[in-house]
């Protein structure tokens, strides 16, 4: 996502609660270090869902779960027939993503010679 609509939504945040008026420009840092790789319409639902459910002011494991629930792992073995199937959180969502999207860079750029980029 952009900073500037992480700022946008990142104050309709702050201006809902009260105690967030007290935070350090440090710690929206910090909150966009973390949140910057979830997508710009997922990260909108997340806010509204915090804003929405979240009693006190959302930490960044709670705006992370809004924006990417929890989902069902289908790449891990098929567990026992009395278990469910494991659930990878918003972090492992983003760092798997991350590494389709290198994959298919490096199968790209296998494709196109080294001549080829002058």
């Amino acid at each position: 996502m952009k900073r500037k609509f992480f700022n946008i939504q990142f104050a309709a945040i702050v201006n809902a609660y009260t105690i967030a008026q007290k935070l350090s420009g440090e710690a929206q840092d910090v909150y966009w270090e973390m949140l910057k790789d979830i997508p710009e319409d997922k990260f909108a639902v997340g806010v509204r869902d915090c804003l929405a459910a979240c009693k006190f002011f959302p930490t960044i494991a709670e705006l992370g779960e809004a924006s990417l629930p929890s989902v069902t792992d289908y790449r891990a073995p098929l567990p026992p027939i009395d278990r469910e199937r494991p659930r990878i959180n918003w972090q492992e969502q983003i760092r798997r993503q991350k590494q389709k999207q290198m994959q298919i860079d490096e199968r790209s750029q296998r494709r196109i010679g080294p001549n080829e980029w002058d």
